[in-house]
Order: C-alpha cells, then structure tokens, then sequence
C-alpha cells in the first residue's frame, strides 16, 4: 500500500468521524469496525456458539460444494467481496482443486493484514491456485479483480467461469438501495456463464438473532467497542471505553439487526487529528451497524431489480440461512 493510499484512507476516516460526531443522529460506516484488531475479533465471534451464521454457512458451502463446482467448468475464477480470513472458502477451494480444476482466486478485503495472512495459509493449502489479493472496498475491488480477470484470459486465451462470492451475510449490511447498487455493478462485471453465489440471513425469531448478536463472551462487544479504540489509536481520540455500552437489537418493523455504542453519562470527545471536541449525551448512542434479513421472496426481488436470476436456493434445514445462487438473466 502506498503512502498516498494510507493518507487517503486516514482522511476518509477522520471526515467521517467528524461527521458521525457532529450529526445528531450519530452513524459511521461498519466497514471501520474490521481494521487488523477488529477483523481479528470478528473471527472470534464466528466461534462462538451463539454465532450460527458462520457453522450454517460452512456446512451449506460443504453440501453443495459438488454442485457449484459442476457449473463452473475446468476454468474457474473466483472473486470474493469481503474474503476475510477465507476459511469458508477454503471449503469450495478445497472441492475445486480435488477436481483437477485451474483456479484463480481474488479475495478482496480493506485489511490488508488479515489479506497477506490469509493468501499465506491459501497458497499452503492450494499451490496450484493462484491466489491475487486485493486491497479495496468491494467497488472499487470488483472493478480491479474483473480487469485482471480479462487481462488474464486475454493473455491465456482459454475460456472460464467467473464465480463471485459474497459471503457471511454481508449483503445485511447495506440499505436495500446500497445493496441494489452493489449487486447492479457486480453484474455488469458478468457474462451470461457466470455466476453469482451470496449468502443471506433469513428472518427468524428474535431471539435468536439478539443471542447471536450479544454472545456471553462478549466478543461482539469487544468488537464494537474496538471502534472506538481504532479512533483513539488512529485519531488520536480521548475515548474511554468503560464509558460506553455494547447495544444490539432486532427491529421486527425493520427486519434487522442494529448495532450501537451507547454512552454511559455526558462526555466530551476530543479528537486530536482534527483538533476537535465533541459533545455526546448520556444514553446518546453512535449507530455502527445494521444487519438485514431477508426472506427468501425479497431476495428473489432484489436478484430480478439487478439483472439476476435464481437459480438455487441452498437453505439449511431449519431455513434460518440461505445460500443464494444467483445467474445473469
């Protein structure tokens, strides 16, 4: 990463801290929940027990594995929006190469850290899988993994399949107007032999998502809070986190999951890289994350608003999760 990549991604921060503290609704965006410690601790939590997203997904990947890798052809390439540690996809990668298949992986995260391990545990379980690591949000990633895609298969001259891959319930995450805008530019990446595989949290009981989101080991807690030490090591922020509560909720009006930091009492917030103090209230809350789940009806919706056509549905049995196979239409 460049010095000039670093100081454009230090001032996008710092103005959106800035904003955050200055509105009155306070929101920032969750993608600064995963700098190296945070996506380190969200690792974590997929462990927990209450954390059924991540178990339920692997074991769907597991299932269909053979199925997915039918369509794709002795050629494939993979890009994947927000790879992470890339555990799960080591799963399909793992089907694939047991079938002979040339692969080309292009994860795409905005830790470059958790990227540079990941390709490392990749390479020494698939040597034969090139593995091309991306450092970008997922706009701007799909534009730099589809170009290599065609540099590629300019310069081999063999025909592919290419799989894209957005896992983990990410999807959640976006308004449905952000995630329309998302899906839409993924498919101007794609021909009509490729594919599209996302993954979903359905609508379920509340009870289980508010356990899945407040897991007695407080991990997701750890990993909200850590936003705030982000700015204090970041920012230079005055930050104490004792002063703030882990707060996350299922709004059944909404059909999601929020995701907020509370304040305890009155503070005065000084940030030092922008010379700034900011006043926040007690039980004034900064908003960090939204987490929608969707039902099988709305995701055939969104797919039909962006060009796709779904072609699986691959739900465990208690259809709390779905894996959504998605073709150009």
């Amino acid at each position: 990463m460049t010095l000039q990549q670093n100081n454009t991604e230090f001032e996008e921060f710092a103005n959106d801290v800035a904003r955050c503290l200055s509105s009155k609704n306070k929101y920032i965006s969750p993608k600064y929940l995963y700098d190296k410690v945070g996506s380190q601790l969200f690792e974590q939590i997929c462990l927990q027990p209450e954390y059924y997203l991540t178990r339920t997904e692997a074991s769907l990947l597991n299932k269909h594995a053979p199925f997915i890798s039918k369509l794709a052809g002795s050629n494939i390439k993979i890009i994947e929006l927000g790879s992470g540690s890339s555990s799960k996809t080591a799963i399909l990668l793992s089907y694939l190469s047991s079938q002979k298949k040339r692969i080309y992986y292009f994860p795409i995260d905005i830790s470059s850290s958790i990227l540079i391990e990941s390709k490392r545990k990749l390479k020494s379980q698939f040597p034969n899988a090139s593995i091309i690591g991306i450092r970008s949000d997922y706009e701007t990633g799909i534009d730099r993994a589809a170009a290599e895609c065609m540099a590629i298969g300019n310069n081999k001259n063999i025909p592919y399949t290419k799989l894209v891959l957005f896992l983990g319930s990410s999807i959640g995450n976006f308004e449905l107007i952000e995630a329309q805008s998302l899906l839409r530019s993924v498919r101007e990446k794609l021909h009509t032999n490729d594919f599209l595989l996302i993954g979903f949290d359905l609508q379920k009981d509340k009870s289980v998502l508010n356990a899945a989101y407040n897991d007695k080991a407080a991990m997701t807690a750890k990993f909200n809070l850590n936003l705030l030490a982000r700015i204090n090591r970041e920012l230079g922020g005055n930050f104490e986190l004792g002063k703030f509560n882990h707060c996350a909720f299922y709004s059944h009006e909404r059909h999601r999951i929020e995701m907020h930091l509370v304040s305890k009492t009155d503070q005065q917030l000084y940030i030092g890289a922008l010379g700034k103090t900011f006043a926040i209230r007690k039980g004034e809350s900064i908003h960090t994350e939204n987490s929608y789940k969707y039902s099988l009806s709305q995701i055939a919706a969104l797919a039909e608003d962006c060009g796709f056509t779904v072609e699986k549905n691959f739900t465990d049995e208690k259809r709390w999760f779905d894996l959504a196979l998605f073709s150009p239409s």
